[in-house]
């Protein structure tokens, strides 16, 4: 199922020199709009979750439970239970992610399975967002279609479905989204080795 907020994209056209003669050429046809398409929606969601830099922002949203513990080139996740869905096939809102990601300053080490101490919100960086939902008993989980990456011009490290991982504990199928803090393993590779 394809849930993806298309924009409409009109086609622009350029005049261009070519061998001393002038040729009426497309400059931004269907498919630059398409692998374009992918930046916009990942530009959404970071525009959309900007706000969750603020921890007690994100509480005050319901993301109030912290998942794990501390997990290295991860961090802390917290979760919005309301926001999990159901399975594969449910339509979400991408803007609304229902797990967020936070790694910590230089300040404040927990150490790998460490508990998060809520008076240190303060010392949280929103690295990436996560969206998952309940069930797939068993690797390798059934992964969800958010994004058009598949449409993208250039060739990510790791694409949506490669980076879907289901967890055993909680049972969920999750992806995490890098879009607050880069990564050089790719926007959806499960962790990122800038993270301790």
């Amino acid at each position: 199922m394809n849930r993806k907020n298309v924009s409409a994209v009109s086609r622009r056209t350029a005049l261009r020199a070519i061998g001393g003669g002038l040729v009426l050429a497309t400059a931004v046809g269907p498919a630059s709009a398409r692998s374009n398409q992918l930046a916009r929606e990942l530009n959404g969601v970071r525009a959309a979750t900007r706000r969750y830099r603020d921890v007690s922002v994100a509480r005050a949203d319901g993301y109030g439970a912290v998942v794990s513990p501390y997990v290295p080139a991860m961090g802390f996740h917290l979760i919005n239970p309301g926001l999990l869905a159901a399975d594969a096939d449910e339509e979400i809102d991408v803007t609304e992610p229902p797990i967020l990601v936070y790694y910590t300053t230089g300040n404040y080490d927990p150490g790998p399975g460490g508990f998060h101490d809520p008076a240190r919100d303060d010392d949280l960086r929103l690295g990436a967002v996560e969206y998952g939902h309940l069930g797939d008993d068993g690797p390798p989980g059934t992964p969800a279609n958010y994004f058009s990456d598949e449409n993208a011009s250039h060739n990510l490290e790791v694409s949506e479905e490669e980076g879907w991982e289901w967890t055993p504990g909680p049972n969920i199928t999750a992806l995490h989204v890098w879009i607050h803090r880069g990564n050089p393993a790719g926007v959806f590779h499960p962790t990122n080795p800038t993270i301790d």
